[in-house]
């Protein structure tokens, strides 16, 4: 699974709002390089299950030892998006 993998649904309202918050997130916490892997659950609804997303938007991170952690929602909580992609934040 990549770094980060967006599942959505479509152009419904909160799926754009999840894109934009993203990317305004990673572009806020300096790794606008990062490139999210999106899953469109109407288009492949399958991998809601193979994943064990059950809800869009939702964000998951998996890391190098291929932990993962799930984010749902818009992300319009700043607060909350922030803390969730802090270890990929770039220092300095």
């Amino acid at each position: 699974m990549p770094l980060l993998t967006l599942f959505v649904t479509g152009t419904a309202p909160r799926s754009q709002r999840a894109r934009v918050n993203l990317a305004q997130m990673l572009n806020r916490i300096g790794r606008s390089d990062i490139q999210p892997y999106e899953i469109d659950l109407l288009e492949q609804p399958g991998q809601g299950i193979t994943h064990s997303v059950f809800a869009t938007p939702s964000l998951v991170k998996a890391n190098e030892t291929g932990e993962v952690s799930v984010l749902y929602g818009d992300l319009s909580d700043e607060e909350r998006l922030s803390h969730f992609l802090a270890d990929l934040a770039r220092s300095g």
